[in-house]
């Protein structure tokens, strides 16, 4: 039986790739004035038993460890992974259920925010311990219905809101009311307003590095909310985008690219104006194109393609151009099949979550390094 550590080739290298600031996903950030340069991470392939799927990992500021949540026949877990060896060092249950949602770092990695079925999970990442467990306030809906699915999360760039986007409430089929953006606060551990959103079902959360706009993403397009007078409040939609399934940020926060899944495109918008600059074209062949992320210096976008039948692959873009970089495309990774992709703080180091059917079935962590 072949390695599936010798399995994953990278073609060539790619620019770095900067640390995501508190948007919900990704990578921490690290204070310049208390921590030390991030270090890469080893290549290695971690698997992690018991997980059936796994969401795209978080990494700490340092570099040192990787945060996955995935879902188990017995319910959901974060797994702690060292980053320099390969191991998972800790694994901690939230609750029982079938859904391990979006994660994002509390200010300065001190705490993780994980959701789950109708909570929200506080881990303390000193003690890789759970701390609390928050119960998602119920939404208004039809008799008979169920509360509709927590899609999203974002994190203010001050770390004291999260945002979570949640689908119209629905009788196990499509929504059957409408969704709606909770507010939660960190220092009062409490959820303190839920906001309509238009459409049924939002899918992705960003906030500009300002900390007052925030958009979000779903069946009706993009919606700008802000949060000058406190509670988020709808701008605008701008429903020229189309469907979205997941965003991507400029560094300056200026634009950012609405990524839509199925049909392997993405509408660059102008925030300055909430305008579809242009549209981009993957090129996908109907594979599926997820986990957009800019590069730190915002000369690259790269994104995730996998069409479930062959390697994952990550293509990049010239942002000046919107147009491929070929000899940046990177392909043959170790999974089969992949479900997210982060990139750590050291601009140098690719993290990604997927499964293997074939050689030594099961759900991975694989650490690479470019």
């Amino acid at each position: 039986m072949d390695s599936l550590g010798s399995r994953a080739r990278w073609l060539a290298p790619l620019l770095a790739v900067g640390a995501l600031l508190l948007t919900g996903t990704g990578a921490a950030v690290a204070d310049p004035d208390l921590s030390p340069d991030p270090v890469p991470g080893v290549e290695n392939l971690t698997p992690l038993p018991g997980a059936r799927y796994a969401r795209a990992p978080l990494v700490s500021a340092d570099g040192t460890t990787a945060y996955v949540g995935a879902i188990e026949a017995t319910g959901t877990k974060l797994y702690v992974v060292d980053t320099q060896t390969g191991e998972v060092t800790a694994e901690v249950p939230t609750r029982a259920g079938r859904w391990a949602g979006p994660m994002a770092f509390g200010a300065r990695g001190r705490l993780i925010y994980l959701v789950t079925e109708d909570t929200l999970n506080v881990i303390d990442t000193a003690t890789d311990t759970l701390r609390a467990s928050i119960p998602v306030p119920d939404q208004p809906r039809p008799p008979g219905t169920r509360p509709g699915s927590l899609s999203r999360m974002a994190i203010s760039p001050d770390g004291t809101t999260v945002y979570l986007d949640q689908s119209g409430p629905h009788d196990n089929g499509p929504s059957a009311g409408p969704s709606r953006l909770l507010v939660f606060s960190t220092a009062r551990r409490a959820f303190t307003a839920a906001v309509p959103l238009p459409g049924e079902s939002p899918r992705d959360i960003v906030v500009r590095p300002n900390g007052r706009d925030v958009y979000v993403v779903g069946d009706v397009g993009l919606v700008h909310l802000t949060t000058s007078a406190g509670v988020p409040k709808v701008v605008r939609t701008i429903a020229a985008t189309g469907f979205v399934d997941e965003l991507a940020l400029t560094p300056d926060g200026r634009r950012l690219y609405a990524l839509s899944k199925p049909d392997g495109r993405a509408a660059l918008v102008g925030l300055m104006r909430d305008d579809v600059l242009e549209t981009i074209d993957f090129r996908s062949d109907s594979a599926p194109v997820l986990s957009p992320a800019v590069s730190q210096d915002g000369t690259r976008l790269y994104v995730l393609v996998d069409d479930h039948r062959t390697a994952p692959k990550v293509l990049s873009y010239d942002t000046a151009t919107n147009t491929q970089v070929t000899d940046e495309t990177v392909t043959d990774f170790a999974v089969e099949r992949a479900s997210g992709l982060t990139v750590g703080p050291d601009g140098e180091t690719l993290y990604l979550t997927g499964t293997h059917y074939a050689d030594d079935p099961g759900v991975y962590l694989q650490i690479v390094g470019f």
